[in-house]
């Protein structure tokens, strides 16, 4: 329902308040109509009681009563609800709002009735139920009871709001106006029976009074929606910024495949973001320094070289420790930008990168301008975090520097730490200031989420499937032996491997000697072991003299664990490696098809270790630099990855396959990739089949 009519929902022209209690001033009901009429609204407002008049208000017995209003407010209790919602619908009301909760957030009996209440609407949108309400601060449709949207507000501006959570968003609202920045809207959408945070994203970013939407989300049901709500966004010149709350649910998921238990909803948000141009924050002390970035058009490189300049040589040091971690990086300087340094008469301390101002920088502040512009011109520079302690005597010349901090062409910030309470509150450019080294690394890291985006698209691509070898009836992985044939015959490099079937271990070790291998790895091959080095059918590092007693225990123990008619054993050589690499993928039911690279080996479920995302989805230009950003990170071959990204996506797009594991890759001396392992998901599987 991406194309709701979403002025019915948020600027209705009447409205018809049900569950307004005559006798009951603060009831949600009373209290919302009362804020609705108090707050400006000029459209057709009317209560709806069957018995009572409510005072100061057109009363109506029943919704049938008036011609269909653009939007029914629903102030009744859940169990009363769902036959509201029904006749709101019946009697072609364009849109409807629930605030009750005791829905499915309570458990079964409200999941029960959240469904009754979807079915109720029909094709009629409407927000909630458990939610707090909106507030269209340009059309003066205030839709809520919270306390906070009655405060002095600053006037609306470009930012809307919209929170799964009402008294976070709320909260996240306050933190836009300590930014300096009006929002125009503020939406709270509970449990998204039918409208979701996206769907509003996608609505929103067409409106002329909004340039940011802002959404706090705790669950992501359609990423599909918001992709489209980001790729429209970039196209008008508008960004989403999305704080995302909810810890991974791969610890929760009984997985098959090691790809499967380590995909979080996070880890594949976090391709989205990164793909689709939106930017993610971790936290509130993230809406400041994103704010003010936006507001500037301060846009970071991936990486973003950052000068430090500081009157205290320790904290320059912790600074640059910080955000090196954080990814960032602050390399000294050339020696032509360190004699423009120099010229300024600035730095009496040292001129490397951080700049040490010295213990004379009281008398050195009118100097710090004309340094600022050098750093500002720089190309060797991207940003700048500028760091100043106390100035209790002359705190009147310190808070200038935030002002010219945020008059610079590139990101700043501006952290003056101990800072006497009444010249820190006198700072102007507030959204460029912060009071701790804690916080300047925070607000630089949250501004490197506004790498420029480049081309962003979601788009499903019609790829051919592969044929893979029989399953047999209730089987739900293809082992090793004949994935790593499916993987060959898709251009994905595979280690050799000798089988010895049951009875055949001298044939097996005949033609081991005949490759001249020396030393082997021996693993049992069944469809129904999935964990081979737990069940003791794992040998690494056999001489060809031990694999004849090697393959007589393996035989027995497979016959012990195993039922697969077509079990055997596999002999493969050593092979030198200096890394192993974990490569996997799956079809997830919301995001769709996804790679994961990452660490691999026997504990890749918990390696530590950047894990490399890519959303099949996503555009050629994102494919392209996710591979090229992976080949970098393992020192592969450019275009290494290429035909595995190809080869995997073919797989996932054959409809019986939901997960593939290969695990390890290892890189050969020519930077190329062989897999030494791997398995095929073939069916989804029962939450309890890897237990």
């Amino acid at each position: 329902m991406t194309d709701f009519d979403i002025h019915a929902l948020i600027e209705p022209k009447s409205i018809a308040m049900v569950g307004v209690s005559p006798g009951a001033p603060n009831s949600w009901g009373f209290r919302t109509m009362r804020v609705l009429a108090e707050g400006g609204y000029t459209g057709a407002l009317y209560a709806v009681h069957p018995t009572k008049t409510v005072p100061g208000f057109e009363t109506v017995r029943s919704l049938r009563d008036k011609p269909a209003p653009d939007l029914v407010a629903v102030c009744v209790r859940a169990e009363q609800a769902v036959d509201v919602v029904r006749e709101a619908r019946e009697i072609g009301a364009k849109a409807a709002i629930v605030f009750a909760s005791n829905f499915a957030e309570i458990g079964e009996d409200g999941v029960r009735l959240q469904r009754e209440l979807i079915e109720a609407a029909g094709d009629m949108p409407f927000l909630g139920p458990n939610c707090l309400g909106f507030s269209n601060r340009t059309a003066s449709v205030k839709m809520s009871v919270a306390p906070f949207l009655n405060r002095p507000l600053l006037p609306p501006g470009p930012v809307a709001l919209v929170a799964q959570s009402g008294a976070l968003g709320l909260v996240l609202a306050q933190c836009v106006e300590e930014s300096g920045v009006g929002y125009s809207h503020f939406i709270s959408v509970g449990n998204e029976c039918v409208v979701t945070a996206s769907m509003l994203a996608r609505q929103l970013v067409e409106r002329d009074d909004v340039g940011i939407v802002f959404i706090y989300l705790e669950t992501l049901r359609d990423p599909q929606v918001l992709a489209e709500a980001a790729a429209r966004a970039h196209a008008l010149g508008k960004r989403i910024i999305v704080l995302k709350a909810g810890a991974s649910d791969a610890g929760r998921r009984a997985a098959l495949s090691h790809t499967a238990a380590i995909a979080g909803n996070d880890t594949l948000f976090g391709a989205l973001a990164r793909d689709m141009g939106i930017v993610s924050i971790r936290d509130d002390e993230g809406v400041q320094p994103v704010l003010a970035a936006l507001r500037r058009d301060w846009v970071m490189p991936p990486k973003p070289r950052v000068a430090i300049l500081s009157n205290s040589g320790g904290a320059g040091a912790l600074l640059a420790d910080r955000l090196v971690a954080e990814g960032a990086r602050v390399e000294a300087f050339s020696e032509p930008l360190r004699q423009a340094i120099r010229q300024t008469g600035l730095v009496e301390a040292g001129d490397q990168n951080p700049l040490d101002i010295g213990g004379g920088w009281e008398a050195l502040l009118d100097r710090v301008e004309p340094c600022l512009e050098v750093l500002d011109h720089a190309e060797e520079v991207d940003a700048v975090v500028v760091y100043y302690a106390f100035g209790d005597i002359i705190g009147a010349k310190v808070a200038p520097i935030a002002d010219y901090c945020a008059a610079m062409s590139k990101p700043a910030v501006f952290v003056w730490q101990a800072a006497p309470s009444e010249f820190y509150a006198s700072v102007t450019a507030r959204d460029v200031l912060t009071g701790t080294i804690g916080g300047g690394v925070r607000a630089v890291v949250a501004q490197m989420a506004l790498a420029s985006a480049g081309e962003v698209a979601w788009q499903r691509r019609d790829v051919a499937a592969v044929a893979l070898p029989v399953v047999q009836a209730g089987q739900s992985t293809i082992a090793e032996l004949d994935a790593g044939a499916v993987l060959r015959k898709l251009g994905i490099g595979v280690v050799d491997a000798v089988v010895s079937a049951r009875g055949q271990a001298a044939a097996a070790i005949a033609e081991v000697g005949a490759k001249g291998w020396t030393r082997c790895v021996v693993k049992g091959n069944a469809a129904d072991v999935l964990h081979r080095n737990r069940v003791g059918l794992v040998e690494v590092g056999v001489p060809v003299e031990r694999l004849a007693e090697v393959l007589a225990r393996f035989e027995r123990r497979l016959d012990e664990v195993s039922s697969d008619p077509q079990r055997s054993l596999l002999i493969q050589p050593m092979i030198a490696f200096e890394e192993e690499i974990g490569v996997g993928a799956l079809l997830d039911p919301n995001y769709g098809p996804a790679i994961l690279i990452g660490p691999g080996g026997v504990g890749i479920e918990a390696a530590s270790g950047e894990r490399h995302v890519l959303l099949l989805s996503a555009s050629d230009e994102a494919r392209a630099a996710y591979q090229s950003r992976v080949e970098d990170a393992y020192g592969l071959a450019p275009g290494t990855l290429g035909p595995v990204v190809a080869g995997l996506e073919r797989l996932l797009a054959t409809p019986t396959i939901s997960e593939i594991d290969i695990n390890p890759m290892v890189r050969t001396p020519d930077g190329g990739l062989i897999a030494l392992d791997a398995l095929i998901v073939v069916e989804p599987h029962h939450p309890t089949a890897a237990a």
